[in-house]
Parts: structure tokens; C-alpha cells; sequence
């Protein structure tokens, strides 16, 4: 009987010593993949404050430009306006020429049906000084109609302007959307340091150790690595020294690509 405990005893710390062994090996490369990550972290930290200052430098841009956008459509509103009075004038102008023309021709007909012995000396002054004042009418009417077409050919010119900056808008918005991964985080597991997208194999530029940065509204805050990719769904490492202070990742947040993707 003492022989049986004894060699059961033996059995008993063989096995033992083999599981202590398996499970010494398995938390010492745990450590070492969680050492390689935290390595790769302070790595790339600079460049991450390169990728969102160029975030920062994007958001500039599309505001200069608007205010530029803004600047010009104050032009064409003050070339219109001088454009519609120039009109406003022209119109006037005309219609005092045809004023004095019909005035003109009334006399004429008086001037008919006078008797011959009627001397006509002082009608005949009246007539040229109102031929004069037609022709200084009509002077002045050419002279708006010339306005105008210098009017119309400034607010051309300002529309021409107004439009290459709405074109060159949109080519940048097109260009930012085109190069844009638009997800947003499913679930959160603080504990374990790993999140859950909306993405997966199909979303172009995202696999396997992909950098995400994570966005609320127009704010940064934080970091992700793509871990793996199942179906239409991701998991992703919280990149802990990546989130900014006071802030927390949450269901909902958007998530962008690090680096954009390339035409």
C-alpha cells in the first residue's frame, strides 16, 4: 500500500511540475508581446503628432478658402448691385431720349400748319436746340450702354473667380471623402484594452495592424490598431500613451485612417 501512495505522489508532482512549466512559458510570451507593443507605441507617437498636424493644417485650409469664398461672392453681390443700377440708368436715360423725341416731333407738326407768312426764325432755334439736346441724350445713353458691358464684364470676371474657388473646394472635399474611412466604434472593453468597429475586410485600406484615429466630432481622442478582422467587423488595440488626457473612448466615436490612402 505504501508503495501505491508513493508512486501515486510521484505522478501527482510530475503532472503538477508540467503545468507550472506550460503556464511559466505562456506568461513569458505574453510579456514579451505586451513589451514589442509598448515599444512600437513610443515609436510612433511622433508620428502621430505629424499626421494630426496635418489634420489641423487641412481644417486651416478649408477655412481660408471659405472665407475667401465668402470674400468673393461680397464682390459679385456689389458688381450685381452696380450692374442693376447702371440698368436703372440706362432705362431712365432712354426714356427721356424718347421724351424729347416725341416732344420734337409734336413741334414738327405744329410747325406744319402754321400759315407761310409766319416767320419761323424762332421755332427753327427751338428745333436745333432741341436736335441738340437728342444728341447729347443719346450721347449720354451710349456712354451707360458702355458702362454697363464694363459692369457686365466685371461681374464675369468675378463669377469666373467665384467658381475656380467652389471648384477647387470641391475637389479637396472629394479628394478628403475619397481617401476618408468613415466607421464608428460598436463596443468598448476597457478592461482588456480592445474596441469593435464597423468595419471589416471589405473597407478598403483597413487589415491587420492598420492605425485608426479615433474622433468626436472636431475633436481627436485617441488611437487604435486593427488586431483582427472578422466579416464586416474589427477588433482594435487601445493604444494607451495615444489617448488624449481626460478623455475616454466610447461607443459611437468615429474612427479614420492614420494614413490616407493613396490614388
Amino acid at each position: 500500500m505504501t508503495k501505491v501512495l508513493f508512486i501515486l505522489s510521484a505522478v501527482v508532482i510530475l503532472v503538477a511540475s508540467f503545468f507550472a512549466y506550460q503556464n511559466g512559458r505562456e506568461f513569458t510570451s505574453v510579456r514579451l508581446k505586451i513589451a514589442d507593443i509598448n515599444a512600437n507605441i513610443k515609436t510612433e507617437q511622433a508620428a502621430d503628432k505629424a499626421v494630426i498636424g496635418q489634420v489641423n493644417q487641412f481644417v486651416a485650409d478649408i477655412g481660408r478658402v471659405q472665407g475667401e469664398l465668402d470674400v468673393e461672392a461680397e464682390k459679385l453681390k456689389a458688381q450685381k448691385n452696380k450692374l442693376a443700377q447702371a440698368e436703372s440708368e440706362t432705362t431712365r436715360t432712354q426714356e427721356e431720349l424718347d421724351g424729347k423725341l416725341k416732344k420734337q416731333q409734336e413741334l414738327t407738326v405744329k410747325l406744319d400748319k402754321l400759315p407761310k407768312d409766319v416767320k419761323p426764325e424762332t421755332i427753327a432755334e427751338d428745333i436745333a436746340r432741341m436736335r441738340k439736346e437728342k444728341l447729347e441724350f443719346e450721347s449720354q445713353a451710349e456712354a451707360k450702354k458702355k458702362e454697363t458691358v464694363a459692369e457686365q464684364e466685371k461681374v464675369a470676371v468675378v463669377q469666373k473667380r467665384l467658381d475656380e474657388v467652389v471648384r477647387k473646394i470641391e475637389e479637396r472635399r472629394k479628394n478628403f471623402d475619397r481617401n476618408s474611412l468613415t466607421s464608428r466604434i460598436l463596443a468598448v472593453n476597457h478592461d482588456w484594452g480592445f474596441v469593435v468597429i464597423d468595419a471589416g475586410k471589405s473597407t478598403a485600406g483597413l487589415t491587420q495592424d492598420t492605425k485608426l484615429i479615433v474622433t468626436r466630432g472636431a475633436l481627436t481622442v485617441g488611437k487604435i490598431s486593427v488586431m483582427n478582422i472578422e466579416g464586416n467587423r474589427a477588433m482594435a488595440a487601445i493604444v494607451p500613451d495615444a489617448v488624449i488626457n481626460g478623455m475616454t473612448i466610447m461607443p459611437g466615436d468615429r474612427v479614420i485612417l492614420e494614413n490616407l490612402l493613396q490614388n
